[in-house]
């Protein structure tokens, strides 16, 4: 049950009361669950390498929904020598966000603007981008587009969109090229010189590496074809523009497949079709590291996107690539190996067995892993950032695998992962936040409630402060309070053991109590509202609930965990 309240009231007593990563993470996700459908950006505001604490991620783009709607895909790019990211997803539109006024976010006027309409661009009605990607030189974008109706379409395909007017955007008349067409047909050279088709219409991720190549993941073959406009005619259509670059899950009869994976010495990202022929995988997650490997070539990172659920043998794998004999493709013996087996680490907190996206960092790469702490409804999302630091080619060692952020379990629908150099974006003002801290006491039930929140500390915005996990229709009271570390006499946290309330902390100070009481769910919120005055920015507010239990304990009741809000 909600309960709505006005903060006026408290405020007006406000006054008498390891390794580092290189680069920010931005990420991508959101539910009806959540507030905003939102482009979340990280800051290291403490200096640590990591974004852990307080305050350090920020809404860096959200409007309602009205743009930003569902996104595929997320990628950096200093676009005409000016930082920004692109995103692919709702409205089969492609999306530049920008901060143009130094505030560190792109939620201002023009700071979120349609850069590519593939819809238009096509002169069809209805496409579907899905991986983005920039090529090494200039600002030339790559765009899949897998629109698929148990066959190739018109619009699907690989394009690339070029700014040629200068106006910032690519939505002027022939800035779109295609330079894969879905709708048409192409074979390459398969094993014993023959020809084989390949698939053109279902794209999904892409990455471009140091030589212009795109490769791109195609979803009906299970393979990462390679395509490059040798040319120059505008298209990778012709004969040898097109190649098969790796081959780890051998769907297709006559295409070479990686040695490794050939001789059983590589662990094959797939499982058994549920058709009952041939394999089932899929490789949505890839990046490319430039420069960054033997004698400065690249590095090609490629990820299992299928989780344990559709195909537990092949989820959560982690593949790290390198063209060794430089013969354009990584199918030979040695060229791939398993850097990160994700179920089997030791040393995440959770094992990867949903991988949302990832992207080159530096030495390594991060990712958004969607297995974690459950959450009222939803599993808790965290990144994290893998290197090699002792040269034995994964990531499997200790330290080797660090979380630099999670996503509270609020109803986030992970979604996609982009990295941006440090100080690309300015730090801008601090952002309200809420965090929660200290544990909660366990019902007679063996239940051990969670308290939660919905929103943010914004002046001037509502918020809900929930419960979740407790019993059904019991007794509870919201304390609110101006310090986690004294109340009256008593330092904070106070063990209520004296209370009669053994292993159950008290974490705020009672300067406000509202009594309330569970839905049949067990599940209680409290909804309030940050007063429009700039008085209260930079201050600190806590929250817990005190839940009655007969019988459980001599006071019949226990507390929550806690949570810590700062108002901006």
């Amino acid at each position: 049950m909600t309960h709505p309240l006005s903060f006026v009231a408290l405020f007006a007593l406000l006054g008498s009361s390891a390794f580092a990563q290189s680069d920010e993470v931005f990420m991508y996700g959101g539910t009806p669950g959540t507030s905003e459908w939102e482009v979340r950006r990280t800051l290291d505001l403490d200096g640590d390498g990591v974004f852990l604490s307080a305050g350090e991620a920020v809404q860096f783009a959200y409007d309602a929904a009205t743009l930003v709607t569902y996104m595929d895909d997320i990628r950096f790019h200093n676009f005409a020598g000016t930082p920004a990211m692109f995103g692919a997803g709702g409205g089969d539109v492609i999306l530049k966000m920008i901060d143009l006024d130094g505030d560190g976010v792109a939620t201002g006027p023009g700071e979120t603007v349609v850069f590519a309409d593939t819809r238009a661009a096509h002169g069809v009605s209805n496409t579907s981008p899905d991986g983005v990607a920039f090529g090494p030189t200039g600002d030339m974008l790559f765009v899949t587009d897998d629109i698929w109706a148990s066959g190739p379409t018109p619009g699907s395909g690989i394009a690339t969109y070029v700014d040629i007017d200068g106006d910032g955007l690519a939505l002027s008349a022939g800035e779109m090229t295609v330079l894969v067409d879905g709708a048409q047909s192409l074979s390459i050279t398969g094993t014993g010189g023959t020809s084989v088709a390949i698939d053109l219409g279902d794209f999904e991720a892409i990455m471009v590496d140091s030589n212009g190549v795109a490769i791109a993941f195609a979803q009906q073959d299970r393979m990462l074809y390679a395509f490059q406009d040798t040319n120059g005619d505008g298209d990778a259509m012709d004969a040898g523009e097109a190649w098969n670059f790796c081959n780890l899950i051998d769907d297709v009869p006559g295409l070479e497949v990686n040695a490794d994976i050939a001789a059983g010495t590589l662990l094959p990202p797939r499982c058994a079709s549920s058709s009952g022929t041939g394999w089932y995988g899929s490789l949505e997650a890839l990046a490319v590291g430039r420069g960054i490997g033997t004698g400065g070539g690249d590095v090609y990172w490629m990820g299992s996107t299928v989780s344990s659920t559709s195909c537990n043998p092949g989820s959560g794998l982690i593949y790290r690539g390198e063209d060794l004999n430089n013969d354009g493709d990584l199918n030979d013996s040695g060229e791939v190996t398993l850097f990160l087996n994700g179920p089997l680490n030791n040393f995440m907190l959770y094992p990867l067995t949903g991988l949302a996206d990832m992207d080159a960092n530096g030495n390594g790469i991060s990712l958004f892993n969607f297995n974690g702490p459950l959450g009222a409804s939803w599993n808790q999302d965290s990144v994290y950032y893998l290197e090699d630091l002792n040269g034995d080619g994964d990531a499997m060692d200790t330290n080797e695998t660090e979380l630099s952020y999670f996503w509270a379990p609020d109803g986030c629908y992970s979604v996609a992962l982009g990295t941006a150099p440090v100080g690309a974006f300015a730090a801008g003002p601090p952002q309200p936040y809420f965090e929660t801290f200290g544990s909660s006491g366990t019902h007679s039930t063996g239940q051990q409630p969670s308290i939660g929140y919905v929103g943010t500390p914004g002046i001037g915005q509502q918020f809900d402060i929930t419960l979740d996990n407790s019993l059904p229709n019991a007794a509870n009271i919201m304390l609110v309070g101006w310090s986690n570390s004294q109340h009256g006499n008593f330092a904070l946290p106070l063990d209520l053991g004296f209370y009669g309330m053994p292993s159950n902390n008290l974490y705020v100070s009672l300067d406000f109590q509202f009594p309330g009481s569970n839905l049949s769910t067990g599940q209680a919120s409290r909804t309030f509202t940050v007063p429009s005055s700039s008085a209260y920015i930079g201050r600190d507010v806590y929250f817990q609930y005190y839940v009655s239990d007969p019988g459980l304990n001599p006071r019949g009741a226990i507390t929550t965990d806690a949570v810590h809000g700062n108002i901006q």
